[in-house]
């Protein structure tokens, strides 16, 4: 999505670290010489905030760039990636881990993950997305916030429409298909729309079998994001106090490596395919029956 401010954060930050690095100075000398918070630096390099034209200016001065075509580029992207996010609507309902994900998400052209207990958001039905929102945490909504929460997830879903720009790969633990989520009519449809979404030349399902045992990836969800190059790939893991965000090679090794081990243990795409047949007309048995 060439237009996405998160592209473009991520686009500054690379060339601004490769400017710090050709200068030869660390991420805390440049803070301190700009008097700046500890982790501005590491966080404007990673993309992970906005910043102000006149901030990239400065950091221009201290890695002595006084070409004005090069200076005037770099503001101008930092002036884009300051652009609203299409989310930007929703953002009262989201977490900052929520903002992080659905920006990458968003960006990337592809994501790998694997998904433990649920479907994943973006293959959601908008009835099994109403009963993981209104059934799936503690908080009590109102009808607007529950039916804002799902207009979100399935404006998220357009990554993946004709027009989109992401290939998803997503492998799904068998237990995904017998935990009942709004009923055996919901699971009946969302089974169905998971067919569907199968037969799409950018989306990939496997599905894990119970039969498979224990894997590197049983503790919760994982995933890794990829972009255009040069950015590098981030992988995520989900864990009980929020997702974690991993942008270190070595850690997105290791959850490539994780992921490369589920795909292999998991059943073929199109086996995958008939086994959530299989589970689809069981609960199309009991919807009639």
């Amino acid at each position: 999505m060439p237009s996405s401010p998160t592209v473009r954060r991520r686009q500054l930050g690379t060339e601004l670290r490769q400017l710090r690095e050709a200068r030869g100075l660390t991420g805390d000398e440049v803070t301190e010489r700009l008097g700046w918070y500890n982790a501005k630096v590491s966080r404007i390099e990673k993309g992970r905030i906005s910043v102000p034209w006149s901030d990239v200016a400065d950091l221009l001065d201290v890695y002595e760039v006084t070409d004005p075509a090069v200076r005037e580029a770099l503001v101008q992207l930092a002036k884009a990636a300051r652009q609203k996010e299409w989310w930007q609507p929703y953002s009262d309902l989201l977490s900052k881990n929520a903002r992080t994900y659905i920006g990458l998400e968003s960006a990337a052209e592809t994501l790998r993950t694997y998904q433990p207990s649920s479907v994943p958001g973006l293959l959601q039905t908008p009835d099994y997305a109403r009963a993981i929102i209104t059934h799936g945490g503690p908080l009590t909504l109102s009808e607007e916030d529950v039916e804002r929460r799902i207009s979100l997830r399935l404006k998220r879903q357009e990554v993946l429409a004709d027009a989109g720009n992401l290939e998803l790969w997503a492998v799904l633990d068998e237990a995904v298909l017998h935990r009942e989520v709004g009923g055996p009519r919901v699971m009946q449809g969302q089974l169905a729309h998971l067919v569907d979404m199968a037969s799409r030349p950018r989306v990939d399902l496997q599905i894990l079998p119970f039969g498979a045992g224990p894997h590197a990836s049983l503790s919760g969800m994982i995933g890794i994001f990829g972009f255009p190059a040069p950015d590098p790939e981030v992988a995520y893991v989900d864990t009980v106090s929020g997702a974690l965000f991993l942008e270190r090679s070595t850690d997105v090794r290791a959850m490539a490596s994780a992921f490369q081990h589920l795909t292999a243990t998991a059943l073929s795409p199109a086996a995958s395919v008939e086994e959530i047949k299989v589970a689809g007309r069981r609960y199309r048995e009991r919807v009639e029956g």
